[in-house]
């Protein structure tokens, strides 16, 4: 099942070491509700600006 079927609507952030703009795109074209894309480094994992990038969406 895609992410964005699932999502329904309803906003979700997606971590993933792959993320490019086609995917940027298709979660615009298919997904009507927010969305935060964030790609990362998959050699350091995530970090504290990651956390604060994701926090600051949240309370957007």
């Amino acid at each position: 099942m895609c992410l964005t079927h699932w999502a329904a609507g309803r906003p979700f952030i997606w971590l993933d070491d792959e993320i490019t703009d086609v995917d940027r795109r298709w979660v615009t074209k298919h997904h009507a509700g927010r969305a935060l894309l964030h790609r990362i480094d998959p050699h350091t994992g995530l970090t504290e600006t990651d956390f604060s990038l994701m926090r600051q969406w949240l309370t957007e």
